[in-house]
């Protein structure tokens, strides 16, 4: 009877492997993580992310350690709108700079379905206690596959992107992207495509967010800037 030795594994050489792996996973090497921090600051942040892992590749991977995964098609994601950075002084009504970021730094968005209650208590405070003249007006919320289901003029081309880029302090933090196939001239269509998304601009007050409780559990200051 022969017995077929089986070789020895080679622990240094499964880590080489694994390293080359990542490294030829992204064009000219990157990973979603290290481009998320590289761009984390810049005005052409977007552009970067789009040159770096165009087709929202990074869309499948974890661009920061604090997230607790990629955002899912089912999940449900707020834009928290405030007075008056959001709301045309005259008549009141939301301007297109709800959403003027997804060209550019990023839009950020709360992933709602996985946000915890501090979590969220947490961001509206530390915003309004950072932004004295703002007030929290309340949220947009759409579905995360309407979102990616927005294609460019009827084509089979995403128009935007949806990362987790998760923060220490925010971990249920996320941004839309549009895609680099979007070109200047598309970016107001865009908007508009984004406002239809979530909810055709139908605000959810704060009183109706999370039955209040979010509202009840700001201190009192804050709820005065509501």
């Amino acid at each position: 009877m022969f017995w077929l030795s089986t070789p020895k594994k080679c622990p240094l050489c499964s880590k080489l492997s694994s390293k080359l792996n990542g490294l030829f996973r992204w064009p000219f090497g990157n990973n979603c993580r290290g481009l998320n921090r590289r761009s984390y600051n810049s005005a052409e942040r977007v552009a970067k992310i789009n040159e770096a892992a165009p087709d929202c590749a990074c869309e499948k991977y974890r661009m920061s350690a604090h997230s607790p995964g990629v955002v899912e098609n089912s999940e449900l994601l707020a834009r928290f709108v405030f007075s008056p950075l959001h709301f045309h002084k005259k008549n009141g009504k939301l301007m297109p700079n709800v959403f003027s970021h997804v060209h550019n730094k990023g839009c950020s968005i709360q992933r709602d379905s996985i946000a915890k209650h501090n979590e969220i208590v947490g961001f509206i405070k530390n915003l309004l206690l950072s932004q004295e003249e703002f007030a929290w007006k309340g949220l947009l919320l759409a579905e995360c596959k309407t979102i990616r289901g927005i294609f460019t003029n009827n084509s089979t081309k995403r128009a935007v992107c949806v990362y987790d880029t998760a923060e220490r302090e925010n971990p249920a933090h996320a941004e839309i992207c549009q895609t680099h196939y979007i070109e200047e001239d598309d970016e107001a269509e865009l908007r508009h495509d984004l406002f239809v998304a979530f909810g055709n601009r139908e605000i959810i007050s704060p009183e109706e967010y999370r039955g209040g409780v979010v509202l009840n559990d700001l201190p009192e200051l804050i709820k005065l800037r509501t």
